[in-house]
């Protein structure tokens, strides 16, 4: 009885393995060699080089360059002229020349709140040059806006 159970662990064994190593070459791809192209391809995960990206929109030609230093990239301009890629794209896009996002989230609900009610949410500075919000209402009472929000809910 002993031996029955170890040939059928064994042999369970075997044809789990035997499916497995069959599986994985079913899902493994077969290379083909076209033997035409000895260039590399870039694997489609990989996030093109933006100072590249902004060389060749602008009618450059991006090439890289192999220095004492190691490879970097040099943008060749339409009038023949070079340039590292990355000074010339921090040159033509400094903060100031980038369109930044508008965010827009939730609004203060202390703020809302106060409007809600009839207030008018002001923001005022202190002595100190601190800035918080102040729900003036059309009687000439006004509170701070977050006392006024917790006092309410």
């Amino acid at each position: 009885m002993k031996k029955l159970k170890v040939i059928g662990i064994t042999l369970m064994l075997a044809i789990s393995i035997t499916g497995m190593a069959a599986n994985f070459k079913m899902f493994r791809k077969k290379k083909k060699d076209s033997g035409t192209s000895t260039a590399k391809t870039v694997p489609a995960t990989r996030k093109a080089n933006p100072a590249s990206v902004y060389c060749e929109k602008q009618g450059g030609k991006s090439i890289i360059v192999k220095g004492s230093k190691g490879e970097y990239g040099v943008c060749q301009l339409r009038d023949g002229t070079t340039v590292e890629e990355w000074e010339y794209y921090k040159q033509h896009n400094t903060p100031q020349s980038l369109e930044s996002e508008i965010i827009k989230g939730t609004p203060n609900p202390a703020a809302k709140f106060c409007v809600d009610k009839g207030g008018q949410s002001v923001t005022v500075k202190d002595r100190k040059g601190n800035e918080r919000g102040v729900c003036k209402f059309k009687n000439g009472t006004q509170i701070d806006e977050w006392d006024y929000y917790r006092q309410n809910n």
